[in-house]
């Protein structure tokens, strides 16, 4: 495989964890799906390269010093953007929750129905932004 292909794989993770992190980061609803679509497949890209990330990282150690940095590190900001995006996913889930939850109480069937409860608003999708 040659630095370009190599660089070219590298890239395309590091442009989708990030394009995912700036998504999350702006809640932009109307763009999440395809930034997880686009991170998803460029991770698979990633895991299929012939002996998985191990097998990239023992390329990239064959190349010259200047471009082994250069590849290293476009992978550690990569790493870190896609340990940012599940803090990320996880903080939206909470807010989720807690929205639901104020929906459920600010609801007049919660405080005056018989039976005291409400169903989740929207079948558990996110409220407006999260």
């Amino acid at each position: 495989m040659t630095f370009e292909s190599t660089h070219a794989l590298v890239e395309q993770v590091a442009l989708a964890v990030n394009e995912l992190r700036i998504t999350l980061e702006n809640h932009a609803l109307p763009g999440l799906e395809t930034a997880i679509l686009n991170s998803q497949m460029a991770l698979k890209g990633l895991e299929s390269h012939p002996g998985g990330v191990d097998g990239l990282k023992q390329l990239i150690a064959t190349y010259p010093q200047e471009q082994q940095k250069q590849l290293n590190d476009r992978l550690a900001q990569a790493r870190s953007d896609h340990q940012l995006n599940g803090e990320l996913i996880r903080l939206a889930m909470q807010r989720n929750a807690a929205l639901q939850a104020y929906a459920a109480q600010s609801s007049a069937g919660a405080t005056y129905s018989s039976e005291g409860g409400v169903s989740f608003l929207g079948g558990g999708q996110l409220l407006g932004k999260f």
